[in-house]
């Protein structure tokens, strides 16, 4: 990667790359420092220093920058090109939003998380200016979600009378969720002109059904530069208010359209690589050198047994773990295994782990250290444990609470690292059924 191919997010790292370009370009200063902060995804030096400035003025608590960005292509004109804006946030991207949540999202439906501060289009709009507003339109619901602290949902937010219980004069309408009061949230955005004959309706529904219906100052997601209006509404009746959501809204930044966003400048054909791209690649990078990296094997850490019925040679660490520890492991295990029986993809995973630490604890430690009892109780008879079934965070505890004891008690070695993949599967299909 040249240096060309970093964006930077300070003056200060600009300057130092605009000294190297200077050098290997024979170029003056000022050229350099326009081409570093092009390069960086500005317009110019003066854009970059203008930008940076306003961004470290703020004093907001933990502002974060997040790309939005949309590839566009005119078939006509055989024209293409990319646009991207920043957006300030004061929560990370991945605080906001789970990559399974954006299909439900806005008008984010059709992005995907592209990095940590970084979303992407999948649709290619065919000019600029198109893409732009769905770029905007993107940003405006992370805005709105950043805001609000709401949820995208696909839960259907109105009163259980069917197509009668629907808010009159709806249009544009999301679901959203809080997850602070867990509760439902309905957000609808009809254009000015439509809802003006509806306001009387509107309210004699809300009172009909007991539900808060209220237009926040907040101009909204949909087409706000297009004289779109938002409403929120929640079933007053559970006790569910929206007043923190409209105070919330009333102290926010006007929503980013075309005309305010902040747009960055690059070269559509030319590489773009976001901080957080560049800090994701280099933690790829470092764990697949981890990985990759030889570890110690052999006699000096793992030693032969043969199991005791087929007879078939197998590695275990040369270390012997406690007694207790085994038995903790095994209680662990065994709390999984009490509630997992249907769960395929967790009970055979777990079932085999508890196989190969009992066989690893016989030749680990004799009767006199571990009498037969003792032995008979450590991985098997779960069935008298008895209570009440546990949840599934607690099952994802007790397993990596047992993959860190194992990790802590023997040395890194091929079969330690096969029991814990094991258990690390098992914490993925119980985290599948939350």
């Amino acid at each position: 990667m040249s240096k060309t191919d970093v964006q930077l997010s300070s003056i200060e790292g600009i300057k130092r790359l605009a000294k190297a370009i200077s050098k290997r370009d024979s170029i003056s200063h000022s050229k350099a420092l326009d081409t570093a902060s092009q390069v960086s995804g500005f317009g110019n030096f003066q854009h970059a220093r203008r930008s940076l400035a306003a961004y470290s003025a703020d004093t907001s608590p933990a502002r974060n920058v997040v790309y939005v960005s949309t590839f566009w292509r005119d078939g006509q004109t055989r024209t293409s090109g990319r646009e991207t804006i920043r957006v300030l946030l004061a929560k990370r991207l991945d605080e906001l939003i789970k990559p399974a949540q954006y299909r439900y999202a806005h008008k984010l439906g059709r992005f995907r998380r592209h990095a940590s501060d970084h979303v992407i289009d999948e649709y290619r709009p065919d000019s600029a200016s198109a893409a732009l507003a769905r770029v905007c339109g993107a940003a405006r619901v992370l805005q709105f979600m950043d805001i609000t602290g709401l949820r995208p949902s696909k839960a259907r937010v109105e009163p259980r009378e069917g197509y009668s219980g629907r808010l009159p004069g709806c249009d544009h309408g999301s679901a959203w969720y809080d997850p602070v009061a867990k509760h439902h949230v309905g957000a609808d955005e009809p254009y000015s002109g439509s809802v003006q004959s509806k306001i009387a309706e509107r309210d004699a529904w809300a009172r009909k059904h007991n539900w808060s219906l209220a237009r926040p100052e907040w101009a909204g997601m949909y087409y706000p530069e297009g004289s779109s209006e938002l409403y929120l509404y929640a079933d007053a009746s559970k006790g569910y208010s929206l007043d923190g959501l409209l105070q919330a809204l009333s102290k926010a930044s006007s929503p980013i359209v075309p005309a305010n966003c902040d747009k960055v400048a690059i070269d559509a054909h030319a590489p773009f690589v976001t901080p957080g791209e560049k800090a994701d690649a280099e933690a790829k990078l470092a764990s697949d050198v981890q990985r990759k990296a030889p570890s110690p094997r052999g006699p000096k850490i793992t030693v032969e047994y043969r199991l005791p019925l087929s007879g078939k040679r197998r590695r275990r660490p040369k270390a012997a773990m406690p007694v207790d520890a085994h038995a903790k492991i095994g209680e662990l295990l065994k709390r999984v295994l009490i509630d997992m029986r249907a769960r395929a993809g967790v009970y055979k995973r777990v079932d085999a782990v508890r196989g190969e630490l009992d066989d690893w604890v016989q030749c680990e430690h004799d009767r006199q250290a571990m009498s037969d009892a003792v032995f008979f109780g450590l991985y098997y008879g779960e069935n008298s444990t008895g209570g009440k079934p546990e949840t599934g965070k607690q099952h994802i505890e007790n397993l990596r609470l047992a993959g860190s004891m194992l990790m802590q008690h023997y040395p890194d070695c091929a079969p330690v690292r096969d029991l814990v993949g094991k258990i690390d599967l098992a914490v993925r299909s119980i985290e599948k059924l939350r």
